[in-house]
């Protein structure tokens, strides 16, 4: 599942730089972030003054967490993951356990976008490392042309659902667009060409439909 963070409340607990990555990956999608430490790296400290978070400068209290959407501990205290995992099962919100992950009901993974192609690398909490360097190895992997691909199977998809009309019709139709041949076409920058290929099914499945 991917989740549409934009004004999603959320409570990071720990200040350090594992709390950093999740603070910014959460900033980036939108999110109203608090942070809770008696102290912070300089970054979130940052961050706090320029009031992009906010900043609660306490040790866990096992406060009321309801009022927060997710909640990731950062802090590496099992009694806090372990206070907060009981919290998340009786009120229900996502708790990504960032410093003990088989507590946690969710993850973050590592997440790049290429051209419109969301891409998420996850190891179950197993190696942050491992997920980190294979998001930078695949973002180096997908060429260049496959976004500008997306951008134009999306304008013909519109037209797709005008002209073929029925289910079975457009299923057919995705499964003949998507090939090695087309694709090797769109990997060696010949859009055109692909999408030459893509009106010609159109027309075939809508007549056939």
């Amino acid at each position: 599942m991917n989740l549409k963070a934009a004004g999603l409340r959320a409570l990071i607990i720990g200040g350090g730089h594992v709390a950093l990555r999740k603070v910014k990956k959460l900033i980036a999608e939108g999110a109203d972030v608090t942070i809770l430490a008696p102290e912070v790296v300089s970054d979130i400290e940052a961050l706090s003054e320029a009031k992009k978070v906010h900043w609660e400068k306490h040790l866990f209290r096992g406060d009321d967490l309801s009022s927060y959407g997710l909640i990731v501990t950062a802090c590496g205290v099992r009694k806090v993951a372990e206070a907060v995992q009981q919290a998340s099962k009786e009120s229900h919100f996502l708790y990504n356990a960032a410093d003990f992950p088989s507590l946690g009901n969710c993850s973050l993974p590592a997440a790049f976008d290429a051209g419109g192609i969301q891409i998420t690398v996850s190891t179950n909490g197993r190696s942050p490392a491992m997920a980190r360097y294979m998001k930078e190895w695949l973002s180096l992997k997908i060429p260049e042309g496959f976004g500008l691909w997306l951008d134009r199977v999306g304008k013909m998809r519109v037209e797709m659902k005008e002209r073929i009309s029925t289910s079975e019709a457009r299923e057919a139709f995705w499964r003949a667009v998507f090939t090695e041949d087309i694709m090797h076409l769109v990997m060696q920058g010949k859009l055109d060409e692909a999408e030459e290929c893509v009106r010609h099914a159109i027309g075939r499945f809508g007549a056939e439909s």
